[in-house]
């Protein structure tokens, strides 16, 4: 299943008009000055990670960071953030890593991963938007990791789900009950398919079907705690964590999942209006869901661990309903939603890109609108000279060399769809790649099994 982060409404452009068509030689000076090269954006064995110690005193008192990304289909996206996350758990000390997909599946990897290949638990774990190549390197090291005292962890914090838990509670229950291990699997079916309900009555019959089952299921775990935390005896967090997955399911079922059938519904019946809406509702229970995720794994499982987060820019950015993109919603995000405690624990790192091509959620092919125009925000930061950089944005006062950072400018996302963004308001930092390429995908798409994206528009012209 598809990872969801933009609402669909008809592709527009904000005029250049409206960026600023000049640009301050103060500014290209001080980002000559303050941008922080990047000497290699692909992870390697033996790595020192000389050029990436900038991150050292600016994450001294940061417990979190979250790794953004302006599309999920771009290769060098992908091979750069493995190589920071390597990086911080090796030498920072982050133990955590919490990915925007499936919360029970990257849970249940922690547990499962020993006897898997890298190859499927990325399958089992991530959206089909991740499984490539470039980020297989990432499972490799984290299998590899846990043979060490070192463990990353791994957790999720989407509530939308990659469809193999129910494989993996299927193969525990049945140890103690078989009829609750098939119970445990079909439900995690029905869950998975419900993003594609576009008959509203049959859902809610099929709702409350759900709804009862989890109840059993948890009732079950609840009953059993001992004999089924006796199958994995060094998953110390498993019982902990299957309830609250359980428990998050209902919350689910009942209050984000029919926002989107409500979608599916209008949608195909062709009432843009209202299909937009519904779509704006869920994409709000959805962020609500990942930042209620964020608060138990930050409070409850992990409290004493530092944490790296990988998501979308749009989920992760400080201040969502500032921004402003024709086409979605500007609605609120998981970062607007955290609680201030965990705000000030955390660095927002957002990643954009100059040139080249990347893929859309259902891999289809997008070029990055290039050469940009004069005062746009990708212009001012290529002037740095380098092709790959780090800027801090964190420590920067207003000034004339700064005040680019301070205003509303465009930039885009995606690379294709200009919004409106003041950076120091949403950004503790941006990581900036020159060029990009689609990721080299393991598998083909589950073409048929996707949810709707993008499908009902066209390729914007340039």
């Amino acid at each position: 299943m598809m990872i969801i982060c933009v609402a669909i409404s008809p592709f527009l452009a904000i005029s250049h008009a409206q960026a600023e068509s000049t640009e301050n030689p103060k500014w290209h000076q001080w980002l000559k000055e303050n941008a922080q090269p990047i000497e290699s954006i692909r992870p390697a064995v033996g790595d020192v990670y000389r050029d990436l110690r900038f991150f050292d005193p600016l994450l001294k008192n940061k417990r979190i960071i979250f790794l953004g990304e302006s599309s999920h289909g771009a290769a060098q996206f992908n091979s750069s953030k493995v190589r920071l996350v390597k990086y911080l758990h090796e030498k920072l000390g982050y133990q955590v890593l919490a990915f925007e997909s499936g919360l029970g599946e990257l849970f249940a990897l922690n547990t499962q991963i020993y006897k898997q290949s890298p190859t499927e638990s990325m399958k089992n774990s991530l959206f089909e938007i991740w499984q490539t190549k470039e980020i297989l390197p990432l499972f490799e090291y984290i299998k590899k990791s846990k043979t060490t005292n070192n463990p990353l962890q791994t957790a999720g914090i989407d509530m939308q789900p990659v469809g193999s838990y129910g494989i993996f509670l299927k193969e525990w229950f049945q140890n103690i009950n078989p009829q609750m291990g098939n119970l445990a699997k079909r439900t995690e079916d029905k869950f998975t398919a419900s993003l594609y309900h576009s008959d509203i009555k049959s859902f809610q019959q099929e709702q409350k079907q759900m709804i009862y089952a989890y109840q059993k299921l948890y009732q079950f775990t609840k009953e059993n705690e001992k004999e089924l935390a006796k199958i994995h005896p060094d998953s110390n967090q498993l019982m902990k964590v299957t309830q609250y997955v359980l428990q998050d399911r209902i919350h689910s079922i009942t209050n984000v999942i029919p926002h989107y059938v409500t979608y599916n519904y209008y949608f195909q019946e062709g009432n843009k209006s209202l299909s937009n809406e519904a779509y704006d509702q869920y994409n709000i229970a959805r962020d609500q869901a990942m930042a209620k995720h964020m608060v138990w794994i930050t409070e409850k499982l992990y409290p004493k661990q530092k944490i790296i987060v990988w998501a979308h820019n749009l989920h992760i950015r400080k201040a969502n309903t500032k921004t402003e993109n024709p086409n979605r919603s500007s609605v609120i995000n998981l970062g607007e939603l955290l609680l201030p405690k965990i705000k000030k624990q955390s660095y927002i790192l957002g990643l954009y890109m100059n040139r080249g091509i990347s893929a859309l959620n259902d891999r289809k092919p997008i070029a990055v609108r290039f050469p940009h125009p004069t005062g746009r925000m990708e212009s001012i930061l290529s002037k740095t000279g380098y092709p790959n950089f780090f800027v801090d944005l964190s420590q920067a006062k207003k000034h004339e060399g700064t005040s680019w950072m301070f205003s509303k400018r465009a930039i885009l996302d995606w690379g294709a769809w200009e919004e409106q963004v003041v950076f120091k308001q949403q950004y503790d930092g941006i990581l900036y790649i020159d060029q990009v390429n689609i990721p080299q995908y393991v598998d083909k798409a589950s073409i048929g099994r996707t949810v709707p994206y993008f499908s009902n528009v066209s390729i914007p012209k340039k």
